[in-house]
């Protein structure tokens, strides 16, 4: 069957073709810059590569949280061919795009955001967390969670958040992603919990929460 990715949250507009009956079929195309609208569209063709819509056998594409603007247009693109194609359309967390599936029990997957601000997901074999904020705020909740001496693996982390998850003692090993974030959707898609029709699905723009709270705090 063959998948279309789309993803607009980790970077640059991206997709990415595959194929689950040949391992080998892979074809991947990332737009130049953040020309998102004016390029996505030829993103997609350009892995099609004529391949018609109707060939498909599901959609898949990056929920966030991430780049606000990228991701409603992978969105509104996504949800359009699914529409269009009469396929199954999954929604890929970039928490779960940029942790492989042999991550250890106990890591940290970091989304970019504005200058100085990212989310992270905390995950252990009793917790999991995810939070918006300020690199010495995202700190500050996973190193509270780190036992002290224990070895980190974080995925994505931004350098700042690393230097401030060391200043806090924490041991970090640091993992970049590893690929194309639309052939990471492709791959890491859940197809038994597609559920609804492809307009159902929603974004997670994760910062929206740390605004609300940052308002708070100022009103208060």
């Amino acid at each position: 069957m063959l998948r279309l990715g789309i993803d607009g949250a980790l970077g640059a507009f991206s997709a990415a073709l595959i194929d689950d009956e040949d391992p080998a079929f892979v074809r991947t195309a990332v737009a130049s810059g953040n020309d998102a609208l004016e390029r996505g569209i030829g993103v997609v063709d350009e892995v099609l590569g004529g391949t018609r819509l109707a060939a498909l056998g599901a959609i898949a594409v990056g929920t966030g949280p991430g780049s606000f603007t990228g991701l409603r247009i992978a969105l509104s693109y996504a949800k359009s061919f699914a529409f269009a194609a009469g396929v199954p359309l999954a929604g890929v967390s970039s928490y779960d795009a940029s942790t492989p599936a042999d991550a250890p029990a106990t890591h940290a997957t970091f989304v970019h955001g504005r200058a100085g601000i990212a989310c992270v997901r905390f995950r252990s074999p009793s917790d999991e967390y995810a939070f918006c904020g300020p690199y010495d705020a995202l700190a500050d909740a996973v190193a509270e969670r780190t036992p002290p001496g224990e070895e980190l693996w974080c995925y994505a982390i931004p350098e700042g958040a690393a230097r401030a998850l060391g200043e806090r003692r924490t041991t970090v090993r640091a993992i970049p992603i590893d690929d194309v974030p639309a052939l990471l959707v492709a791959r890491r898609a859940d197809w038994s919990r597609v559920d609804g029709a492809p307009h159902a699905l929603r974004a997670d723009y994760g910062e929206a929460h740390y605004a609300e709270r940052s308002s708070e705090t100022r009103s208060g």
